[in-house]
């Protein structure tokens, strides 16, 4: 991930440099708590630059993976690296306000053009947050107060640079926080998940457990997609995973400026993938 600044010269006000930091290490820290959950932490490091340019590096603690070039280490910091970019070009498109309407939402999924629903998601609940827009706004902010700066260009692997013109500066500088209606403490969206089942009981309201993007869940089937498979004969055992459409309800917890999953209910069944047997030896 890299941020530059554009300008004549090769010098920029120290405080500049600081100051925008400080507020793109906000969003990468706030983003980080929306993809991962909380379960994963990251440093943030600055690296030799060129021409104006400031190369900000990202990587996971060490203790909370075994392998730091592992596929899945790598597949997480391109999906970090996509939703701070998404952050920034949602801000660039609502110029500030909250993505409150699916038109605005639409908006900023289009733009950002990734086909991973949970990230896209992930884009938008991180951008609604206050905190997140008045960094991005603050950065705004201090490149405008610098003289030397004629633009601001936030880069993230693999998408499109976000850039923001010197003469457009002030209309990307938001200050109407205090007017805005208070984020809904409670929203909930629709993913297709693949969930691989770990606990089951096939008494109507029992609680099933499974295992969803790596982290233990467990939902009450009843009255579901799931539980009329089951009355239809279909037959589920543990180490099966089942493809489906799944709500997932979150609540705001004001703690991490964040959205917490606290529910899950499946709403359609898709597919049903039997766990994979062991041969015998003899």
């Amino acid at each position: 991930m890299k941020i530059k600044f554009e300008g004549q010269t090769h010098q920029i006000d120290a405080n500049t440099l600081i100051n925008t930091l400080i507020h793109y290490q906000s969003v990468i820290t706030e983003a980080n708590k929306g993809l991962s959950g909380g379960a994963k932490a990251i440093e943030l490091k600055v690296n030799a630059f060129e021409k104006g340019s400031f190369v900000v590096d990202v990587s996971i603690e060490e203790s909370f993976i075994l392998q730091m070039f592992s596929g899945d280490t790598m597949e997480y910091l391109a999906n970090l690296a996509t939703v701070v970019g998404g952050v920034f070009a949602a801000y660039k498109i609502l110029k500030g306000k909250p993505a409150k309407s699916d038109k605005e939402k639409d908006a900023i999924t289009i733009n950002i053009n990734n086909n991973n629903i949970v990230v896209n998601q992930t884009i938008i609940n991180v951008y609604n947050q206050p905190l997140v827009r008045e960094a991005v706004s603050k950065s705004i902010e201090t490149a405008d107060a610098d003289a030397n700066v004629e633009g601001l260009i936030v880069d993230s692997d693999g998408q499109k640079p976000v850039v923001f013109k010197k003469e457009n500066f002030k209309e990307y500088i938001y200050n109407d926080f205090d007017t805005e209606n208070e984020i809904p403490n409670e929203i909930s969206e629709e993913v297709e998940a693949q969930l691989t089942i770990i606990g089951l009981n096939f008494e109507p309201g029992s609680r099933w457990q499974f295992i969803y993007n790596g982290f233990k869940i467990q939902m009450i089937v009843k009255d579901d997609a799931l539980m009329r498979k089951i009355n239809e004969g279909e037959r589920f055992g543990k180490g099966d995973s089942i493809k489906v459409k799944m709500k997932i309800t979150k609540r705001y917890n004001p703690t991490y400026n964040a959205y917490e999953n606290k529910s899950y209910r499946i709403i359609e069944f898709l597919d049903h993938i039997l766990a994979p047997r062991q041969k015998d030896v003899f």
